[in-house]
């Protein structure tokens, strides 16, 4: 699931079920917009999509599909613009183009940069560690930069409220502004640890890359494993999340440390928009898709 925000116009939390996902968007009016999708999930569709290795790639491609339609739709419900939802070739050629702007900023960049600090022949495994470290500190500061900004800080509270309200649904608690507010703002299938998982584990995969002294394999290689890299990554996030062992633990505390970046404590508004989104996407007893939570 993902919240969409960014002005003060369009504020508003998506929630996925495996058949439908549901929108509430806070209206300039004040007012709460809830609004239920029926469309069901890829797992729901192909179920060998739900294999190992394959099910975190299909996850992130149908949570990128959601999102992208679903804040389309709550800018036009804020009449910030007239055009109708992005369907079709449009909406996968801009998830294309932003997957191209990310992989050249966080792969090839902080491959190409380590390539001329240390010998990747030589020392595969350190050039690797150094090329995790500089994509790590890109996207840290990338963060802490765009997190100066107000709008961006009220996304990453309405990134908390969406927390909050998963962790009281996961626990059968009322949803309940009392109950929700109660509960931690960090939830161990974020989208930010995610993210933290896929720099770890691109550090390992990418040190058995064969031909590091060919320049151009170095660096398509890992554009062509990032769907392994992805892959892998999603399968720790889903083991550190139900155990309790002490690598899960460590996993954890990662991720844990990532999301300070992107979550915030939200207000009791912001709170009342992510439970209306959890209650139109659980209706009529379906239940969340939690297997990756914005």
């Amino acid at each position: 699931m993902k919240q969409i925000g960014g002005s003060a116009a369009m504020e508003g939390v998506m929630m996925k079920a495996p058949d439908a996902w549901a929108l509430a968007v806070r209206l300039p009016s004040g007012e709460i917009h809830v609004e239920r999708h029926e469309e069901p999930s890829l797992y729901q569709k192909y179920p060998w999509t739900k294999l190992p290795l394959i099910r975190g790639v299909v996850a992130l491609i149908d949570a990128l599909s959601v999102s992208y339609r679903a804040l389309s739709r709550s800018a036009q419900l804020a009449g910030e613009e007239e055009e109708e939802e992005l369907s079709g070739w449009a909406l996968y050629g801009t998830i294309a183009l932003s997957s191209l702007v990310g992989i050249a900023l966080f792969i090839v960049l902080p491959a190409a940069i380590s390539r001329q600090i240390v010998d990747a022949v030589a020392y595969p495994v350190l050039y690797n560690a150094l090329a995790g470290l500089i994509k790590a500190s890109l996207l840290v500061g990338y963060l802490l930069f765009i997190g100066r900004f107000p709008d961006i800080q009220r996304y990453f509270m309405y990134h908390g409220a969406e927390h909050k309200a998963i962790a009281a649904y996961e626990k059968g608690l009322e949803l309940t502004v009392e109950n929700v507010r109660a509960q931690p703002r960090f939830h161990p299938r974020c989208g930010t640890t995610f993210i933290a998982f896929v720099i770890v584990t691109s550090i390992v995969v990418y040190s058995f890359l064969p031909r590091p002294d060919v320049v151009w394999w170095l660096l398509l290689g890992r554009v062509a494993l990032l769907p392994l890299v992805s892959a892998i990554a999603f399968e720790l996030l889903r083991f550190s999340s139900s155990h309790d062992d002490p690598i899960s633990r460590l996993l954890r505390w990662l991720g844990f440390q990532f999301q300070m970046l992107t979550v915030r404590e939200p207000d009791d508004e912001m709170i009342e928009v992510a439970i209306a989104s959890t209650k139109a996407a659980v209706a009529e007893g379906r239940e969340l898709e939690t297997e990756l939570v914005a």
